[in-house]
């Protein structure tokens, strides 16, 4: 068995100086989290792709008995993949008490189209649709 010979070169990382980050909490060191939160979420720009195509058809759907329609226009992670946020856009033109009213109409039906997307999707626990109606 080889002996291990004790190396004299400096390391640079047990300096005796101070640096950046020194006693920092890994937790709250700002720069790892900002560097984490910048990254594209690939598995998050798919399951809200995916979403949105289940919403394209179970929306229309669930609205079938009002006097609205609406389409979907983006699906969002807020803040993250465990809660949705849906915009969805009227194809009538409607000022701002109307769009509260077609919120409120998508909001009684929430639980229907909650229930409609696990089927849909391939996912042990369905995120929790907000739902947003952007003025024409």
């Amino acid at each position: 068995m080889k002996h291990r010979k004790n190396s004299t070169k400096h390391n640079p990382e047990l300096s005796g100086s101070i640096q950046p980050g020194d006693g920092v909490d890994p937790r709250y060191d700002i720069r790892r989290a900002l560097s984490s939160s910048s990254k594209f979420d690939r598995k998050a720009a798919q399951l809200c792709s995916q979403i949105r195509r289940a919403l394209e058809f179970i929306i229309p759907e669930a609205l079938q008995g009002s006097d609205w329609d609406a389409m979907v226009l983006d699906v969002r992670p807020a803040p993250n993949t465990g809660h949705l946020l849906v915009l969805l856009q009227s194809i009538d033109v409607l000022d701002g008490d109307h769009c509260r009213q077609l919120e409120a109409a998508v909001f009684a039906k929430s639980g229907q189209i909650r229930t409609a997307v696990a089927g849909s999707i391939q996912r042990r626990k369905v995120p929790t649709l907000t739902f947003r109606v952007v003025p024409s």
